[in-house]
Order: structure tokens, then sequence, then C-alpha cells
């Protein structure tokens, strides 16, 4: 999440970076300046803007630049809030499994404990039955091997 994070603010910034690139460099360029009467020639030729026009394009400028400061700063913030809230539910869904696991575990190891006291309650003492049965069943089984082979000798 973190470096998902990272990468959307580098490129927001890259952005930035590539749309203000062209206008520095058009702000670069000097141009000349002179102050007229009325009335007076202009010593070039050229657009003239009177001090207001002018204080109206600084102006303006400033306010784009304090614009764009304040749209940055909300994507980030908003952002970020994102972010809370991804870690939120990441979180909220860890200590949910967690409590999960925590049940499951204790109920095994409750469900262990019964079956061992039932077990050891009643204990399966059945040994003296089984070789009872085992014995029966051997003798059983030797005379019908005995009866079948005196069967086929006949």
């Amino acid at each position: 999440m973190y470096h998902s994070l990272k990468i959307k603010i580098i490129s927001l910034f890259a952005s930035l970076l590539i749309l203000l690139t062209p206008c520095s460099v058009m702000a670069n360029e000097t141009g000349r300046v002179a102050s007229l009467k009325e009335g007076q020639p202009a010593p070039y030729s050229g657009v003239l803007f009177d001090e207001t026009f002018a204080a109206r394009l600084i102006a303006e400028e400033e306010h784009k630049k304090i614009e764009c400061n304040l749209k940055i700063k909300f994507e980030l913030e908003k952002m970020e809030a994102k972010h809370a809230l991804e870690m939120a539910n990441v979180q909220a869904t860890l200590d949910s499994l967690r409590a999960q696991h925590s049940s499951f575990v204790d109920i095994k190891e409750q469900e262990i404990k019964r079956l061992h006291a039932l077990a050891l309650k009643n204990p399966n003492d059945n040994a003296n039955w089984w070789f009872g049965g085992g014995v029966a069943v051997g003798i059983i089984t030797s005379i019908v091997i005995f009866y079948a082979a005196v069967e086929v000798q006949k």
C-alpha cells in the first residue's frame, strides 16, 4: 500500500513538473519595459498595458500558483485519507481473522479435552473379547480347512 501511495505522489509531482516546464521556459524570456507618458511616442512596437492591467496579470499569476498549491494539498490529503481508510480496513480484517483463529483454537482444545475425558471415563478394555474372538475364528478356520482338504481327497 505504501508503495502504491509513493508511486501516485511521484506521478502527480512528475505531471505537474511536465506541465509547468513550458511555462517556466516562456517566463524566462525577458522583454523590454518602458514607461510612457500620454502622448509620448513608443520606443518600440508592441502591446501597451496600463498599470491596472499589469497588476491584474501579476495577481492572476499569483492566484493560479495559490490555486495549484491548494489543489495539490487537497489531492495529497485525499490520498492520505484513502490510505488511512484502506489501512483501517486491513487492520479490521486482521483483527477479525485473529479473533476467528483464536476461537477455532479454543473450540478445538475444548473438544480434545472433552474427548480425552470421555476416553478415560470409559476405557475400552476389550482385550479379553478380542483374544477370545481370535481363538474362536482360528479354530473355526482350521476346522473348515481340514474339512475342505478331506473332501478334496475323496
